[in-house]
């Protein structure tokens, strides 16, 4: 039978890579397995699915003082006349990166301590979901059926320990068996009444029960316990949040159960993620439906991304300039000096320009301010002098323009002010010395990035609780790390204000993938992901943040803003600048009038003092 698409990988093992552990190899040789029965079942295999590769994984106790491989490979390439391309010798690198899909795994091995056993595992890391035959050549004198079976289910405890998958298993006697994983590991015998269709799942979705272990924390807006049911809502669904929804929603797709006897009194506790992650790498849990932004070190395996996240601060909105900045913002500062200085300008004018009888300079002083503000003096009509009447011509279109351009842009800021200068970069938070209130674990990926120190001073190291306290509650005192999902959850509540008390800096570092921590190889990696995919394409995923929102909401864990439209009258404090105006010319006034009046009478007495010296000098000289 010629298999022109099929390309055979041929791995070999020798004892000085992976020492054998088994002594029984110097005394005994191992049993041959029905070639014939074998290379029936691949064929009905390579029949059903078409493979691509075939990977062979050949202990050395079968090729070592014995012709057991030799045997089995003779039947094998008369049927498969295909030739190896591949051939590692001694090696125990990955294959992925070799292998298409679909491939057939083959491993030939004598015993469950078989260093063939441990190379596989190495060399299938990240393929475990690849269907694999184990082809058991058990040792003579351990063909007895009850230490065969006893070493079947040592090989089947090392496969689902391991997390392989799609697994069969052949030996002696014609044995076949396969591993039922749900809802308990159970081994199957099929050597009697065996099909092809039997040996190998093609989408496995139906986990019959499995029962999946998690705890639950509280991680608002991804996971948080409902301790209370929304009115009209008829299902009960205990646990909330985006990545709660989808996770229990993916537990239900696979026909699992999610246990929640362990979860009850946690359900309020603050997520330790680091501490998730540990005991996930450790093997403690399968799976944590507590999601996060992978921006820490890998100690587990990751899920496929339900999305990707940003990294960044936010910061609280200047929400306006002070009232009583807008009476001296609609001219820039050198137009306000340039004003000045016209005032006085045109107070010397008018003061030259007038027929000498008639000048006055606090009079000249007052007609420069009128004249600016647009209300000339009336009596211009009625001047004798026809350059007065020029000037007073000229001041009127000074004053017209002035005073036009001057309400014309109050107006404007009036009815649609510009935005007020908003933290946005480093320097920004830099000069406003804003504290920033960061997770300890993002602290450390921060440090990568050689920031500026006075920016990493300003950097608080916050626990879970304190986080929450603060940025849930959107306390304006900090600033506050967050990532795509939370800002979107959190600037929910500020949808309605013209105003936000929060906004997002352009201090960012990313993207990072959103995922769930899982174990590595894990048999719900695949399952998982292919849901993952359905929610988002769907819209699920938009539909539990919703959901998610009006349960934190029906909670109290958030509370939209309300909403002030009515449109606020001019306080006093508008008139700020005014009324500083007027407090400073009434105490120049009462200083210049106490001046002209104590002046007056200083005046009189140096007057007649002097002439009283006058007339005593003049009596004197006289007298003389």
């Amino acid at each position: 039978m010629a298999l022109n698409s099929t390309i055979a990988l041929l791995i070999l093992t020798s004892s000085h890579v992976i020492p054998s552990s088994n002594g029984a190899t110097n005394h005994s040789h191992p049993q041959m397995v029905n070639s014939s029965l074998l290379i029936e079942i691949v064929r009905s295999l390579h029949n059903l699915n078409d493979f691509n590769n075939f990977v062979f994984f050949i202990s050395d106790r079968l090729t070592k003082d014995t012709h057991t491989a030799a045997e089995f490979f003779h039947d094998f390439w008369h049927v498969f006349p295909t030739i190896p391309i591949t051939i590692k010798v001694d090696n125990t690198e990955n294959m992925d990166g070799f292998l298409s899909i679909p491939s057939l795994c083959l491993i030939l091995t004598t015993a469950p301590n078989d260093p063939i056993m441990r190379v596989a595992s190495i060399g299938l890391k990240g393929l475990r979901y690849v269907r694999t035959l184990f082809i058991l050549f058990p040792f003579a004198g351990e063909d007895s059926n009850e230490e065969l079976y006893e070493t079947i289910c040592q090989i089947y405890h090392w496969v689902w320990r391991k997390q392989f998958i799609n697994t069969a298993l052949l030996t002696i006697r014609n044995g076949i068996f396969i591993h039922d994983p749900y809802p308990e590991p159970s081994i199957a015998n099929l050597t009697h009444n065996w099909t092809a269709e039997q040996f190998f799942v093609t989408s496995n979705m139906d986990f019959k029960g499995y029962e999946i272990r998690t705890p639950i924390h509280h991680d608002l807006p991804r996971v948080f316990y409902m301790t209370k049911p929304r009115r009209f809502i008829t299902k009960n669904h205990f646990v909330s949040g985006v990545s709660g929804k989808l996770f229990t929603s993916f537990v239900e797709f696979i026909n699992a159960t999610f246990n929640e006897t362990t979860t009850n009194e946690l359900g309020t506790q603050p997520v330790n993620l680091s501490d998730i992650i540990r005991k996930v790498g450790g093997k403690r849990l399968e799976i944590s439906l507590h999601s996060y932004t992978d921006m820490l070190p890998k100690k587990s395996g990751t899920s496929y991304p339900i999305g990707i996240n940003d990294w960044c601060i936010m910061v609280p909105y200047h929400n306006r300039t002070p009232d009583h900045r807008f009476i001296k913002s609609s001219f820039r500062t050198y137009a306000w000096y340039l004003v000045i200085f016209s005032i006085a300008y045109i107070t010397l004018g008018i003061w030259f320009c007038t027929p000498t009888p008639q000048r006055d300079l606090s009079l000249s002083f007052i007609q420069a301010i009128c004249s600016l503000l647009l209300i000339p003096p009336l009596r211009v009509l009625t001047l004798p002098c026809c350059r007065m009447r020029f000037i007073f011509i000229i001041l009127f279109v000074l004053g017209f323009i002035t005073t036009n351009w001057y309400v014309s842009k109050m107006a404007s800021f009036l009815t649609a002010s510009k935005e007020p200068p908003q933290i946005n970069t480093i320097a920004d938070v830099i000069a406003a010395k804003l504290p920033i209130m960061i997770m300890s674990y993002e602290y450390q990926v921060l440090k990568e990035y050689n920031f500026p120190q006075a920016f990493m001073d300003l950097i608080i190291n916050a626990t879970k609780p304190q986080m929450d306290m603060h940025r849930d509650r959107l306390n304006t005192t900090y600033g506050y790390s967050t990532q795509t999902d939370r800002w979107n959850f959190i600037n929910i509540q500020q949808r309605y204000l013209r105003k936000p008390i929060f906004r997002l800096s352009d201090i960012c570092i990313g993207p990072y993938y959103h995922i769930y921590p899982i174990q590595k190889d894990s048999h719900l990696a695949r399952p998982l992901q292919t849901f993952i995919l359905l929610a988002s394409n769907v819209g699920l995923i938009d539909h539990w943040e919703k959901e998610a929102f009006a349960d934190a909401l029906h909670l109290g864990y958030v509370h939209m803003m309300t909403v002030d439209e009515i449109l606020p009258p001019l306080s006093l404090s508008f008139f700020r600048s005014i009324w500083l105006l007027w407090a400073m010319g009434v105490l120049l006034s009462i200083a210049v009038f106490a001046f002209e009046f104590h002046g007056q009478a200083t005046c009189r007495k140096l007057r007649q003092a002097c002439k009283l010296h006058a007339t005593k000098f003049c009596n004197k000289f006289n007298g003389t």
